[in-house]
C-alpha cells in the first residue's frame, strides 16, 4: 500500500497503540494519580460503582438525592487538579451500575490494578466495601496540589458517615508510631514515612502533611486561604457540565501547564481537546444513561489568546452535519468536518505533535502533494467544494477479513471546477501515491451510470474517484464509489449511529462516529478471536455497541462530548447497500 494511504488509513490504529504504550509505561501510583482526566475517569468510577454494593443516599431505603459536592469546600484553589466522584446512590449511580454489570472481568481487573497502590488497614491491599464502605458517607474526592517547584503532592478525601469507623481506619494505615500534631482544632496524624490523616468537614483527609495542611486552611479560612469552590475559573468550567452527573474532574490553568502543556507530560494527549495555550481550565463530567456513559470536556479559552495561538480544533470552522444521509448504514466509522478549504489550511498551519493522529496524516499527504508539483489544492480544487466533508470507512467488499475501504465525500458547489481541477491532480496524486511506479496513470471507468477514474496502487487498494449527484467521493476501492451510488438505508438511518450521535451539538468543527460492534467484530474474523488472552474480555468487548465524539470550537470555549453505547439493546447497521 502507498504511503501516503497508509498514512491516513493506519493513523487512528497508531494514535490509539501510541497512547496505550504511553500509559503503560507510567507506575501504577503515577496512573492512578495523574488518569483521572478524561477516559481514566470514566473506567474508575464505571470499576467503583461495579465493586461497591449500593449505598443508601439520605434514607434507609435508598432515596435519590441530587448529585452534590461537598469536598470541593476543603480543595485549595491553588489545587492543579481535583476530580470527585458521587456513590452516594440516585439515577446516575443506579445506572452506572447497570452497565459495569455488563463488563464484570474488565471492571474486576482495571479494580485490581488501581487499588494495587491505595493504601491499606495495616499494610495489606485496600478492599474498598470491606475497609471503606461501612464508614463512608457517599463523596470520595483526589486534590493534586502544588509542592514546590514543578513537584505535586496528593490529598484523598473520603466523605465520613460514622466518626468511629473512619478514625480506627486512619489509625490502621499508621506504620510504627505516629506523632499527633493540632492545628486549628484538628487532629492530624502523621507517621513515620510521612503519611497524613485528619478528620476536617465531615472528611477523612488522607496525604501528605503539607497537602493535609492546606486542606484544613481552606477549610478554616485561614488568611491567604482559599477555597476551590470560589475560584471564579473553576466555577466557569464546572458550571458548563451537566449537573446530574456520576464524577467530574478540573484542571486549573497552572495544572494544565504542569500536566498536559509540559513535555513528556502523562496528560499530553489531552493537549488537542483543551488548547493549552489558551485556556483558563478544563472540566469534565462523566454521565450515565440506560445506554451507556457520555463524556462532556469542556476548556475555558481566553479570547485573546486563542486567537493569537489557536488551537488545531478550536479553530475549525463549525458546520451542521448532513453527510450521514449520503453514507451506507454498515460504515464502520465516520469523520466530519466543515468547510474543506478552511480545515486544510488551518491544519497545514497548526502542524504540530499534538494534532489528533488522522487529521496530521491529511496534513502530511497534503504537503506532499504540494511538493510533486505546481499544485495547489487551496487554489485548485477545494474552493469548488461545499461547506463540509467526511472521511469514512466502509466494510470490505465481499467477505473474509480483508481491508475496509475509506470513503471521502464532500459535496460540490462548482462540479466544472471540481472536475477540471481532479484532472489537473491525477498525475501528482498517481506519483504521491505509489512513487516507485513510473508511467501509473488513472483510468477512466463506468460505475452505473457514473464516469469514474481508478489507479491501482496495491492488490487491496485501487483508488477511485467520481462526481456523483453533485458529491465528490474518492475511495480507496470502486466500492467505496458504489456504496455512496446505492439505494438502500444510510447511516443516518441506523441505530447505532442515532444512538451513538443523538442529542449531541447539531452545530459541530468535528463529528467523529464508530461502530464498535462491526469493528470488534472484524478483528476477531482477522485472528484475534483465536488468542486466549483476547478470549477472556471477548464477551464484554462484544457488548460495546457504538461511540460518538462531537467537538464545538470557538474563542470563548473548546467543546468535547464523547458518547459511548453499551448493551445488546444498541441495534444494528440498519441493513446494508446493494453493491
Amino acid at each position: 500500500m502507498p504511503e501516503g494511504v497508509l498514512e491516513v488509513a493506519r493513523a487512528p490504529v497508531e494514535a490509539g497503540r501510541e497512547a496505550w504504550e504511553r500509559w503503560l509505561d507510567l507506575s501504577i501510583y503515577t496512573r492512578r494519580r495523574l488518569g483521572l482526566a478524561a477516559g481514566l475517569l470514566a473506567v474508575i468510577a464505571l470499576v467503583w460503582f461495579a465493586a461497591v454494593p449500593a449505598l443508601p443516599c439520605a434514607a434507609p431505603g435508598g432515596d435519590t438525592c441530587a448529585p452534590t459536592d461537598h469536598s470541593i469546600d476543603l480543595v485549595p484553589d491553588s489545587a492543579l487538579a481535583y476530580a470527585h466522584f458521587n456513590l452516594d446512590g440516585g439515577d446516575q449511580y443506579e445506572a452506572a451500575q447497570g452497565l459495569a454489570t455488563q463488563v464484570p472481568t474488565l471492571a474486576r481487573q482495571a479494580i485490581g490494578r488501581v487499588t494495587s497502590a491505595l493504601p491499606g488497614p495495616h499494610g495489606r491491599g485496600l478492599d474498598f466495601g470491606r475497609d471503606v464502605g461501612p464508614w463512608f458517607g457517599g463523596e470520595a474526592a483526589l486534590a493534586i496540589l502544588p509542592a514546590g517547584g514543578r513537584a505535586a503532592q496528593e490529598v484523598e478525601l473520603l466523605e465520613v458517615a460514622d466518626t468511629e469507623g473512619a478514625t480506627k481506619f486512619a489509625d490502621s494505615l499508621t506504620n510504627g508510631h505516629p506523632r499527633t500534631v493540632s492545628q486549628d482544632g484538628v487532629k492530624v496524624q502523621v507517621e513515620p514515612r510521612g503519611v497524613a490523616t485528619a478528620l476536617v468537614g465531615g472528611f477523612l483527609a488522607i496525604g501528605t502533611r503539607s497537602g493535609v495542611r492546606q486542606v484544613i486552611d481552606a477549610h478554616s479560612g485561614a488568611p491567604g486561604a482559599g477555597s476551590l469552590a470560589d475560584d471564579p475559573s473553576a466555577r466557569a468550567a464546572r458550571g458548563a457540565l451537566s449537573e446530574d452527573r456520576l464524577a467530574d474532574l478540573y484542571i486549573s490553568e497552572h495544572g494544565i501547564g504542569r500536566l498536559v502543556a509540559a513535555p513528556g507530560s502523562p496528560l499530553a494527549a489531552l493537549a488537542t481537546v483543551v488548547d493549552p495555550r489558551a485556556s483558563t481550565g478544563v472540566a469534565a463530567a462523566l454521565v450515565a444513561s440506560d445506554q451507556g456513559l457520555e463524556l462532556e470536556i469542556r476548556s475555558t479559552l481566553d479570547p485573546a489568546r486563542a486567537s493569537k495561538h489557536p488551537g488545531v480544533l478550536s479553530a475549525l470552522p463549525s458546520f451542521t452535519p448532513t453527510l450521514a444521509n449520503s453514507l451506507p448504514s454498515d460504515s464502520l466509522g465516520y469523520v466530519g468536518i466543515g468547510e474543506p478549504a478552511r480545515t486544510v489550511e488551518s491544519l497545514l498551519q497548526g502542524a504540530s505533535a499534538s494534532q489528533p493522529a488522522p487529521l496530521a496524516a491529511v496534513g502530511k499527504l497534503v504537503e506532499r502533494l504540494r511538493g510533486l508539483a505546481d499544485v495547489d489544492l487551496a487554489r485548485d480544487l477545494l474552493p469548488s467544494l461545499g461547506s463540509e466533508a467526511g472521511i469514512a470507512v466502509e466494510p470490505a467488499p465481499g467477505h473474509g477479513a480483508k481491508t475496509p475501504v475509506l470513503t471521502f465525500v464532500a459535496p460540490v458547489v462548482d462540479e466544472s471546477r471540481a472536475a477540471k481541477a481532479l484532472a489537473v491532480l491525477q498525475g501528482p496524486l498517481a506519483k504521491a501515491l505509489d512513487p516507485s511506479r513510473h508511467g501509473g496513470a488513472f483510468k477512466k471507468r463506468r460505475i452505473g451510470n457514473v464516469t469514474a477514474y481508478s489507479l491501482r496502487v496495491s492488490p487491496t487498494v485501487d483508488v477511485t474517484y467520481a462526481l456523483v449527484d453533485s458529491t465528490l467521493v474518492i475511495a480507496t476501492d470502486p466500492s467505496g464509489v458504489r456504496a455512496v451510488m446505492a439505494d438502500g438505508p444510510r447511516l443516518d438511518d441506523a441505530d447505532a449511529f442515532d444512538q451513538a450521535t443523538a442529542g449531541l451539538p447539531g452545530e459541530v468543527s468535528v463529528l467523529g462516529y464508530l461502530n464498535l460492534a462491526e469493528l470488534v467484530s472484524l478483528v476477531e474474523r482477522a485472528g484475534l478471536a483465536a488468542n486466549p488472552a483476547y478470549q477472556t474480555f471477548a464477551p464484554e468487548l462484544r457488548s460495546l455497541q457504538a461511540l460518538g465524539i462531537a467537538v464545538q470550537g470557538s474563542s470563548q470555549e473548546l467543546s468535547t462530548d464523547v458518547r459511548l453505547v453499551v448493551g445488546q439493546g444498541a441495534g444494528g447497521s440498519g441493513g446494508s447497500p446493494t453493491d
